[in-house]
């Protein structure tokens, strides 16, 4: 059902009581400070309470000096005792006491309102040596943790002590504090119920049109609307995107159109350069009988070593698709010495050394992506590790990694096979010739990759003949 309140006003309705949590909080910092001051205020009234003994201390021994009676023991004991008086009826408070200690930190004087007598090891003179520093300090004295201000009397060699016990120091302290944490409680559980009117008033049209927009996004799927709740801004917003969610649907369904064209298309090209590529290798069966089978088992092979040495399918697939295209440049060698049943001589081999160069420049100028890879192959594949091969004598991992790849498995397949010059050799002379040009011939990492999948070679040419 559809209302007629806008979302201004509905934002009114909620955030109007969050003005009134920060009134709340408002206090609880007020609260706050409260408590800073009420923690000055106590040390400055006990700072307040050594400041009048010790003035009342001064004023009297001022007087016994102006009488010439300040070294007199009488009159200092009576000092001492009118000074334990006052001291007294400056406390105010149970656990309050006033402490002297001499210059060797033993105490001297004790004054508080506790009718109990002290213990043994709190009888003055008999307390462990106290050393305290003229100012506000926290220590541990009689047996507990205690806050005050030290002075000193510096006639008596006294160094007085304003104290109280640290807990009751901070009582009033501990109090506001879980005040304010009860007010801290009671203000979140107030503000949570605000916020979750908010977010259920407010932002719950939002949330839903996310989650539509989240749908489509996650599934694709453009048939789905936002629902309309309310007529405001947020309406308005999912009418809008039902609106392009429509557009998009129809300029989405033109598009699958134009990309299942484009893919036809595609598929075609592909179909259509690997028909050339495959006509291309057919080229040369009309000069060799052996050299058809002989390219699929090179393409089959090469990417075998491409998957082994971990290329991914789109490296595997251009090699596959390239490699059989190695020999192509024999197209230009005579047949005098291309279909040479014995072995070639030295003038025909470096005619024969040729058609790497010939490949190389059928191919080179090409814009198919094989057809470059396979004059890399070409004017490379018989170019050895160690810098013997031909036709530039380039070595090591100067070599393109299909030209090594080639090189290796085009050896293995020709000596497998019967050529017009020789026998097929046994897989186990075979794999022995090949271990043994390791680091020579062949590129040593190629080599172990072959040695420690061999079977998976011998399959594949296996499949490849039956």
């Amino acid at each position: 059902m559809r209302s007629n309140i806008r979302l201004r006003f509905r934002l009114y309705a909620s955030v109007l009581p969050l003005v009134a949590v920060v009134v709340l909080l408002s206090g609880v910092l007020a609260t706050l400070e409260s408590r800073e001051a009420i923690t000055r205020l106590a040390s400055r009234h006990m700072t307040f309470k050594a400041e009048q003994l010790r003035d009342y201390f001064y004023n009297e021994w001022t007087v016994m000096q102006q009488l010439g009676l300040e070294k007199e023991d009488v009159y200092r004991g009576a000092l001492e005792a009118s000074l334990r008086s006052y001291s007294l009826s400056l406390l105010r408070s149970r656990t309050e006491l006033i402490l002297a200690f001499n210059a060797e930190g033993k105490q001297v004087m004790r004054v508080g309102l506790d009718a109990l007598p002290p213990s043994a090891d709190e009888t003055p003179g008999s307390s462990p040596g106290i050393k305290l520093t003229p100012g506000w300090f926290t220590e541990h004295l009689l047996g507990r943790d205690r806050v005050g201000v030290a002075f000193e009397l510096k006639p008596l060699g006294w160094t007085v002590a304003v104290t109280e016990v640290q807990s009751t120091f901070f009582s009033e302290v501990r109090n506001i504090q879980t005040t304010n944490i009860w007010i801290l409680i009671i203000s979140v559980i107030v503000v949570a119920i605000f916020l979750s009117i908010f977010i259920a008033h407010v932002t719950g049209p939002v949330e839903r049109l996310t989650a539509t927009i989240g749908r489509v996004a996650a599934t694709g799927d453009l048939s789905q609307r936002a629902e309309i709740e309310f007529v405001d801004e947020i309406g308005t917003l999912g009418a809008s995107f039902n609106s392009m969610i429509s557009s998009l649907q129809a300029s989405h369904e033109q598009l699958e159109a134009t990309s299942e064209a484009e893919v036809r298309a595609r598929q075609l090209a592909v179909a259509r350069e690997e028909e050339t590529l495959y006509l291309l290798g057919r080229v040369t069966d009309y000069r060799d009988s052996e050299t058809g089978a002989h390219l699929r088992r090179i393409g089959d092979l090469s990417a075998l070593m491409a998957r082994l040495i971990g290329q991914n399918d789109d490296e595997q697939y251009l090699i596959r698709n390239s490699s059989p295209l190695h020999d192509i440049g024999k197209l230009g060698i005579p047949d005098a010495v291309l279909l040479k049943a014995g072995k070639l001589d030295i003038k025909e081999f470096e005619i024969m050394k040729h058609h790497t160069w010939i490949g190389y420049d059928l191919l080179k100028d090409a814009r198919s992506v094989y057809l470059v890879e396979g004059a890399r192959i070409a004017l490379s594949h018989h170019e050895k590790w160690d810098g013997s091969g031909y036709p530039a004598g380039t070595k090591g991992e100067e070599i393109p990694l299909s030209g090594r790849i080639v090189g290796i498995v085009d050896v293995f397949d020709a000596l497998i096979s019967t050529r017009p010059y020789k026998e097929a050799w046994s897989f186990e002379r075979t794999r022995e010739y090949i271990a043994g040009q390791r680091g020579r011939h062949f590129d040593p990492h190629l080599v172990d990759v072959f040695l420690e999948n061999f079977a998976a070679f011998e399959q594949c040419v296996t499949q490849e003949r039956y």
